[in-house]
């Protein structure tokens, strides 16, 4: 395995751990779909001065079958995110979280899965061990067991619940998109398919809207869901409670939000450029290792303690990276 492609699957996981503590922030002061959109516009606004970059300063130069082709993918890959945004709010707004946060933690599975079966991606019987060694490091680093042992001692409670079928249905959109991205990018080139994207996210994005009417009887909706921006990275939420509720200037709310997309656009960036370094599953489980970046965020400012299950996922997912760069 090329130490550069885990480099820069390390690089996406800061990337996108860091995003994910700016939509955070943002979300608490301006509101869950303001911050959404807002970080999705400009994020767009940044992928396109981008590319103005590459097209006028680097005479880099698209075909009009990468055109085709990357936007085609494109609707595809800009459904499944705004189908995992949707899925994902909605699972948030009824729970359980304690169940759905590690559900999502395994997105990265299943777009190995694609891989291997639609791309015909090779991988040794041990890569795939230490690959399977990561993902679980981190859903298990995504796990309060304390949560879990409540929620299933809960008289009638059934692990099949709604919240948890809408979390599956997220996993599931996630996965599928960072396979498109990376299809995309070995047909297209790494910059075509976030464009696209983006783009298709934001148009299936605006009906979110028409949902949020629907959902106005639910008084406690807006407070409990974080921005659709962290769609995947939840471990850190009640981490950062106690400093959130501190109000700031409003200014700082829309600056963080786009702060946030710029960063998300440079995590995705690099992702579609690692997926021609390294495999397109190799390189998803990695950067899926972001939920440990917010985890430390989170024990850094608010001192809080991993459980013992938390420690030993941290030490696998650390041990599968070193084995699999040697």
């Amino acid at each position: 395995m090329q130490p550069l492609g885990i480099g820069l699957g390390m690089t996406v996981a800061l990337l996108w751990g860091t995003a994910d503590i700016l939509a955070t922030f943002a979300a608490r002061r301006i509101g869950t779909f303001k911050a959404t959109i807002l970080s999705q516009c400009s994020g767009l606004l940044a992928l396109l001065a981008f590319g103005s970059i590459m097209l006028a300063g680097w005479h880099v130069h698209f075909t009009l079958s990468a055109i085709a082709v990357s936007a085609l993918i494109g609707l595809f890959t800009g459904l499944c995110a705004a189908l995992g945004y949707f899925a994902f709010y909605r699972a948030l707004s009824i729970g359980p979280m304690a169940l759905v946060s590690p559900l999502t933690a395994t997105s990265s599975a299943f777009t190995l899965l694609f891989a291997v079966i639609m791309l015909s991606e090779q991988l040794t019987l041990g890569r795939l061990g230490l690959v399977g060694m990561i993902i679980f490091g981190i859903v298990l680093a995504s796990t309060s067991l304390a949560e879990v042992r409540v929620l299933v001692q809960k008289p009638g409670y059934s692990l099949w619940s709604q919240g948890v079928r809408w979390g599956l249905v997220a996993t599931l959109a996630f996965g599928a998109m960072d396979f498109g991205i990376g299809a995309s990018a070995s047909l297209t080139g790494w910059f075509l398919p976030v464009l696209w994207t983006r783009i298709f996210s934001i148009l299936f994005l605006t009906f979110m809207p028409l949902w949020k009417r629907r959902q106005q009887g639910m008084s406690t909706l807006t407070p409990v869901i974080p921005s659709l921006q962290e769609s995947r990275s939840r471990l850190s939420l009640q981490q950062l409670t106690a400093i959130l509720h501190v109000q700031k200037p409003l200014v700082i709310g829309l600056f963080l939000a786009i702060m946030a997309g710029i960063v998300e656009n440079a995590a995705v960036l690099t992702f579609s450029f690692d997926t021609r370094i390294a495999t397109t599953g190799i390189t998803s489980a990695i950067a899926s290792s972001y939920a440990l970046v917010v985890m430390l965020f989170g024990l850094v400012v608010c001192h809080e303690r991993l459980a013992r299950n938390q420690l030993v996922g941290v030490g696998m997912f650390m041990m599968g990276v070193v084995l699999l760069a040697l």
